[in-house]
């Protein structure tokens, strides 16, 4: 029996030596979100095979489900697997390599051998579903007030007609009716598009994660979204590029200062996150409305 199990350790050490692997992480990794890892397992020498190959990684990645296994490898071949995986907190992660076992041929010695390489990765604030849009929160400007599709391109609000207006800006039923010129004022021209998310420098994970999750929201309709804290604020912007740029702070925020500059301009709707995740949102001239 002592010699059986000699054998199948020496089988199996040769067994995880002749393999080599590298392994693929996805471009975005959420906190506490499922995300798969792939792992191309080749062979080195040309004439024998690979058989019951497990993989696993170390912390801070955390296996969800099974562990990831090949039964067989063919000489100058490949094999892909995939293991799913999780990262419980936001931040920079440092990766080691992964483990590498057989207990091939008997199944009575295993061996295991850490293989390929050590990394990084920036893993996003935790995301949760935003329900809630912005909220309706009339806008006075003049005489009147009005409440259209804040992210539109109609009218969002009438004014009294200013010197440099354009004409075409006027309109000509309410300036008839009220007897004086009222200009229409563009949801875009008046920068109602533009959300700026504005945190605390100390705030809580619960806010960070909440904050990330209005950034996810509004990427997904293409709201020009900025975002601002205690002695920074970044530039408005939409798309995948801006989206990560956003997520990275929020990743990194216990240091979120250098390289941002402020706004030029005053953003349409402000939305500050609590400690408790509510949202406050308010425009300039209106109260702000809470929601949870």
């Amino acid at each position: 029996m002592v010699g059986l199990g000699l054998v199948s350790h020496l089988l199996a050490k040769r067994n995880v030596n002749s393999v080599d692997f590298s392994r693929r992480f996805p471009d975005d990794i959420f906190a506490g979100a499922p995300f798969a890892i792939d792992y191309f397992v080749r062979t080195r020498g040309t004439r024998a095979s690979a058989f019951s190959i497990a993989l696993d990684e170390q912390s801070p990645l955390e296996r969800l489900g099974k562990q990831v296994e090949g039964l067989s490898v063919p000489p100058r071949g490949t094999t892909r697997l995939s293991g799913l995986f999780a990262i419980g907190s936001r931040g920079d992660k440092d990766v080691e390599p992964a483990v590498l076992s057989s207990t091939f041929p008997f199944g009575l010695a295993v061996y295991t051998r850490q293989c390929g390489s050590t990394g990084s990765l920036i893993v996003f604030p935790r995301i949760e579903p935003v329900h809630t849009d912005v909220p309706f929160a009339p806008r006075e400007s003049g005489r009147t007030l009005e409440r259209i599709d804040p992210f539109g391109t109609v009218p969002y609000h009438f004014r009294d007609y200013v010197a440099g207006d354009l004409y075409k800006h006027i309109d000509w039923k309410k300036s008839a009716r009220s007897g004086r010129f009222i200009t229409r004022i563009l949801s875009d021209e008046a920068g109602s598009r533009e959300v700026n998310i504005r945190l605390a420098g100390d705030a809580s994970e619960q806010a960070i994660s909440r904050a990330a999750s209005l950034v996810v929201h509004f990427a997904q309709s293409a709201t020009p979204v900025s975002l601002e804290g205690h002695d920074f604020a970044s530039e408005s912007g939409t798309g995948p590029e801006h989206t990560r740029t956003l997520l990275t702070i929020l990743a990194r925020w216990e240091n979120p200062r250098g390289g941002y500059s402020r706004p030029s301009h005053h953003p349409g709707i402000i939305v500050q996150v609590d400690g408790s995740g509510a949202f406050h949102w308010s425009r300039e001239g209106a109260a702000i409305e809470r929601t949870g």
